[in-house]
């Protein structure tokens, strides 16, 4: 019998140790590969949810007019089966005059049933769209360049500043691009074998409820991507007939509003459904460049006002945007320009022509609606999807010739991002937004009507427009109590669509017109006084308002 010297023994050991260790790192390396792009995808996943839901609700602080007014619109369907005027389901409301868009209110209806009209219900909509949007920008980037450029996009949509304030309210056309997204990813899905196409028509069709502006990018969009999917026999002619078919029959309600608006004809009702004539000059007609004297001017203007705001990320409403970082970095739209024109045919571009025609043909459509319409950033708000495409799409060609700068570019990307959210959740950024949110509103009004006499009037300030919304919201009275009694003042300029109302039941609108009640309560700003100053008052704040109680 041999016995194993030390040294012997030594050298087996670490033979054995090196072939545990190679087995290992090649197992390592086996289940990166295998299980990196399902990790990336969650922990960007993850990023996107928190951006997100963080101070949900109460982050912009109180309810912007526009969500009071989407959720007075949804509890009233719900409720009543009838519009705030009184009309039975309206394929576009009335609002305050010049129209608001539908969708948003009936997707709205189970959530307000269940946890009434506040900032939760209201909002819970628009964010989980805003969730819901990051797999969507996944798959399409995956279904166009792969999965590497499918994780860049979905990356940039999770941090992009414009996304997560486009998802935390919920202004009614901030649902438009997640639905165009929508149809945008069923078509990059479609092929003979399948009914993607079918599922895009219903989606592109639904945008038209959505937002204005989809009258004009859905209809561009189309026309400069079906007609190349049909020639490459990508889809069959079926399928197209198919799919227009469906897309003119649930387009068919609103191109008869649009009818309606356009040629003056009156309010039609199909059953319970209403196509309503506006009150005021409808809002696509205001701002289009081609229903105005000068169009070619209009159209130069409209084209100066878009570019201004791409190139400065920013735009007059301080909701649309947080300083300095305007809607993806504020330095970015020089990539954006450079990755535009990586999505065009020229002959350098060898690969993948059509699939990046894809966002060329979204970015066209977005900048048509830019040259119609004088935008901000959220009647621009087509754009921004693809402009994160195009930023992608950047560095995944530069990849090849600087191997580190995707991985550069994430790092940066992510650190700017969490000053975002540091500025988004800060005390300055609250500050602005609770002033034009009115916070404190809603309790103020619920404490008025409590405390007031049954009798005695309650008014309000003149320094804030179109209070009356948040009436309706907390007191909900039938139409049929209030509709035949509203008195309006028009507006000065026709492109204005908030009429101002001069009284709604015992409520009033300006505080002079309550001097004749010595008990009336006002509802007034800090700066502001009773202007009935015989009377002592006793007074209650509601952050941004006060209550004066007649003692």
């Amino acid at each position: 019998m041999e016995f194993t010297t030390g040294t012997k023994r030594e050298k087996v050991i670490k033979s054995h140790q090196g072939w545990y260790i190679f087995v290992r790192m090649n197992t390592l390396k086996t289940f990166i590969a295998r299980w990196k792009t399902p990790i990336l995808f969650t922990v960007i996943f993850i990023i996107g949810i928190f951006a997100r839901t963080w101070e949900y609700a109460s982050m912009p602080p109180g309810l912007n007019v526009d969500e009071a007014s989407i959720g007075v619109e949804a509890y009233y369907l719900y409720k009543f089966g009838m519009d705030r005027y009184g009309m039975t389901y309206p394929v576009h409301l009335i609002s305050w005059g010049s129209g608001q868009n539908a969708f948003y209110a009936y997707l709205l209806i189970p959530f307000v049933a269940l946890k009434g009209i506040n900032a939760f219900s209201v909002r819970l909509p628009m964010m989980l769209a805003g969730i819901l949007s990051m797999p969507l920008m996944f798959i399409a980037g995956k279904r166009l360049l792969g999965e590497k450029f499918a994780l860049l996009t979905m990356f940039f949509m999770a941090i992009s500043p414009w996304h997560i304030v486009n998802s935390r309210w919920a202004v009614e056309s901030n649902i438009m691009p997640f639905l165009f997204l929508t149809g945008f990813t069923a078509l990059t899905l479609a092929n003979t074998k399948n009914w993607w196409f079918l599922v895009s028509s219903v989606f592109f069709a639904l945008c038209l409820y959505a937002y204005g502006t989809a009258y004009a990018g859905v209809p561009i969009f189309l026309l400069l991507t079906v007609p190349l999917l049909l020639k490459l026999k990508r889809i069959t002619l079926r399928q197209v007939i198919i799919g227009a078919v469906v897309f003119l029959l649930l387009a068919f309600p609103i191109l008869l509003f649009i009818a309606v608006n356009t040629f003056k004809l009156e309010t039609i009702h199909l059953g319970m459904t209403t196509i309503p004539r506006l009150p005021v000059e409808a809002r696509y007609e205001t701002m289009a460049a081609v229903f105005g004297e000068s169009p070619f001017a209009a159209i130069a203007e409209n084209a100066r006002i878009m570019s201004d705001v791409l190139w400065k990320q920013s735009d007059a409403f301080p909701w649309n945007f947080v300083e300095p970082f305007g809607y993806f970095y504020k330095v970015t739209f020089p990539l954006v320009l450079v990755g535009f024109l990586l999505t065009l045919p020229f002959k350098f571009i060898k690969e993948n022509r059509v699939e990046r025609w894809f966002i060329a043909a979204w970015m066209f459509a977005a900048f048509v609606v830019g040259l119609i319409h004088p935008v901000n950033l959220t009647r621009l708000n087509l754009v921004f999807t693809p402009i994160l495409f195009c930023v992608a799409l950047l560095f995944l060609d530069l990849e090849p010739r600087l191997p580190r700068i995707i991985p550069a570019a994430v790092g940066v990307f992510f650190i700017t991002f969490l000053f975002f959210n540091r500025a988004y959740h800060g005390e300055e950024y609250k500050k602005v937004t609770s002033a034009v949110f009115n916070e404190g509103i809603i309790p103020a009004i619920e404490y008025a009507a409590e405390k007031s006499e049954p009798d005695s009037l309650i008014c309000f300030t003149d320094e804030h427009y179109s209070l009356y919304i948040y009436v309706l919201l907390t007191q909900k009275s039938h139409p049929s109590e209030y509709v035949d009694d509203l008195q309006w003042i028009a507006p000065s300029d026709p492109a204005d669509p908030a009429r101002t109302l001069l009284a709604l039941k015992q409520f009033r609108f300006k505080p002079d017109a309550c001097l004749s009640d010595p008990n009336a309560v006002y509802i007034l700003t800090l700066k502001e006084s009773p202007p009935n100053t015989s009377i002592a008052y006793k007074e209650k704040k509601f952050v941004k308002f006060v209550v004066h109680l007649p003692k």
